[in-house]
């Protein structure tokens, strides 16, 4: 992948706010606002992701952990949809992905979009989901699950060196 212009502290940024999203699911686990707290982050890669962003918000604004929890923020305008990084900042916001094409019953519809995202690109994509209660990075139509913050850290990693 192409992250020449992509700094460090932007992908702490982003590793930080996941890892935020995800410590607030456990706190709220069995509540009524569990169910509204998401993230879908995708690191946008070689292939453009122009006709993902059609149906978001263009932003073309610096990472920041503010900008991303205000993003996720429950009831917020853009909190349904994905946010698209692109060379280091974020390109849009509340952006629909593809679902995948392969029937996997074992997911919902967020881990299928972030599946479907990478069957049609290159792009590399965070999900953190209130159903399962987990953080998970999709990638090559793959999804692993991030058991804690230094296996998050370390696939991060491998992402922007690849």
């Amino acid at each position: 992948m192409d992250f020449l212009s992509f700094y460090w502290r932007d992908v702490l940024d982003i590793a930080l706010v996941t890892l935020l999203l995800y410590r607030i699911l456990l706190l709220i686990r069995g509540t009524r606002a569990f169910s509204a707290l998401i993230g879908l982050v995708v690191l946008e890669g070689k292939v453009q992701l122009g006709d993902m962003m059609k149906g978001g918000v263009v932003l073309d604004a610096r990472i920041s952990r503010e900008l991303l929890l205000t993003i996720f923020f429950p009831n917020t305008a853009l909190h349904d949809g994905a946010v698209i990084i692109r060379k280091g900042r974020i390109a849009a916001a509340g952006c629909i992905l593809p679902l995948a094409q392969m029937d996997r019953q074992n997911f919902g519809t967020r881990h299928r979009a972030a599946l479907g995202a990478t069957e049609v690109s290159d792009a590399t994509v965070i999900v953190v989901s209130e159903e399962r209660g987990e953080v998970s990075v999709a990638s090559k139509g793959h999804l692993a699950v991030m058991p804690d913050a230094e296996q998050l850290k370390e696939t991060l990693n491998n992402v922007i060196e690849h």
